[in-house]
């Protein structure tokens, strides 16, 4: 059986340096200290993907970058091929050594650089933008982004990009009422959905933040 929990933590306290807590995606919050047994239990496992986001001042994620596990004593530097397993320089390999390479996510004048050319978009351009909003993006709506779709807020028929610029995560109530009469929906940059009501009422969602 195979399945996907996404686990948050911030990196001070999976070191065990301060309590912030993390958080489960569909569950919510839990405490740094089951953060870390999650997170220890997820190291053993080699089908576990691990993925960095880095926060702005205000708590939202700003670029992110998901990790490439080394094979297990795999890497084995210069002058190290006659070492014994088990050396203390290669400890970090069998635990926690990965690598990942961040990228800035999309804000302001968008480069289209991860755009998809197809309506359905790739996977690693969903999981971005999930990680961008990690929620429906309708005013108050709280579904988390992996059980919504990725609509187009300008329709993709209309000439809408599969971009970062162009997709947010809609839970599928609140993608409908996107298409009822009377609503319009912008995003006049990446991840703020500006929503205007029929009674003229506007209201702009930015992402989310993540735990302190």
């Amino acid at each position: 059986m195979t399945g996907s929990v996404n686990l948050t933590v911030p990196l001070a306290a999976l070191l065990g340096l301060t309590g912030s807590p993390g958080e489960v995606a569909g569950f919510g919050p839990i405490t740094a200290s089951s953060a870390r047994d999650l997170a220890a239990m997820a190291a053993a496992n080699p089908a576990v993907r691990w993925c960095i986001t880095v926060l702005g001042d205000y708590g939202q994620a700003v670029a992110h970058g998901c990790a490439i596990r080394p094979q297990r004593g795999s890497q084995r530097g210069p002058g190290q091929e006659g070492r014994p397993r088990g050396d203390p320089d290669e400890r970090s390999v069998d635990g926690w050594s990965f690598t990942a390479t961040l990228r800035a996510l999309a804000a302001g004048d968008c480069s289209h650089e991860r755009e998809t050319r197809a309506y359905k978009l790739s996977a690693a351009l969903r999981h971005l933008i999930e990680v961008r909003n990690p929620t429906c993006t309708f005013p108050g709506c709280r579904r988390p982004a992996r059980r919504c779709d990725q609509d187009h807020t300008t329709p993709f028929h209309q000439g809408g990009r599969s971009c970062e610029c162009n997709v947010a995560p809609l839970c599928r109530f609140h993608h409908k009422v996107k298409q009822a009469d009377g609503w319009k929906l912008t995003q006049p940059v990446p991840g703020t959905l500006v929503w205007v009501a029929p009674s003229g009422w506007t209201y702009t969602v930015r992402p989310d933040a993540y735990p302190a």
